[in-house]
């Protein structure tokens, strides 16, 4: 039997030599399971090195040595695919939580971002007075006092523009989003 834990020179030299001749062969058997040569090579110096703190030698003549590395290499490629397997499914797992997660958030931006556009052309269609009007009170948050005393107008006048471009925009948006428009730029100024 050929001890091959590393307790000495003699011992090192044994494993030395093993490594030597087979490597390259180990590698090279690997990679049929792995495909991929640097996880090849690690899964083979792995193996070496469960050799190395072994405490039980190797059988003796050189094919069952040799059939023991082919075997152990084997079955460290199979560990290695399992592994990699639920890495693979866990990430995988992770980013379908992380898509579902963020996709009503992409969702709700999106729609957010086609209303405001709508909301904008249908301001910009409106009477010139009817559009200032509502800029100010929606897009800068200004009071109907502020407006009036902004356009030189009076308070009457600033809620009358508003009111008439509340009815112009119902008229012109789209029914479907209507209703979150002009929620919108009710509350943002009164």
């Amino acid at each position: 039997m050929v001890n091959l834990f590393v307790h000495n020179n003699q011992d090192l030299t044994a494993v030395e030599k093993l490594f030597s001749h087979y490597y390259p062969r180990l590698c090279d058997f690997a990679m049929k399971y792995l495909e991929d040569g640097a996880l090849a090579e690690d899964v083979v110096q792995d193996v070496f090195v469960t050799i190395c703190e072994r405490k039980d030698p190797l059988p003796e003549p050189e094919f069952a040595a040799r059939s023991y590395l082919y075997v152990a290499v084997r079955n460290a490629c199979f560990n290695k695919l399992r592994h990699l397997k639920v890495v693979n499914r866990h990430i995988d797992s992770s980013r379908q939580q992380e898509s579902e997660a963020e996709a009503p958030e992409i969702l709700e931006s999106i729609i957010s971002s086609e209303v405001m556009a709508s909301m904008m052309e249908a301001i910009d269609s409106l009477p010139e007075g009817c559009a200032l009007v509502i800029r100010k009170g929606y897009l800068e948050g200004l009071s109907n006092t502020e407006i009036a005393q902004q356009l030189d107008i009076s308070i009457h006048t600033v809620k009358s523009q508003k009111q008439r471009a509340i009815s112009l925009l119902r008229d012109r948006l789209d029914p479907n989003i209507a209703g979150m428009v002009l929620a919108i730029i009710i509350d943002a100024s009164c």
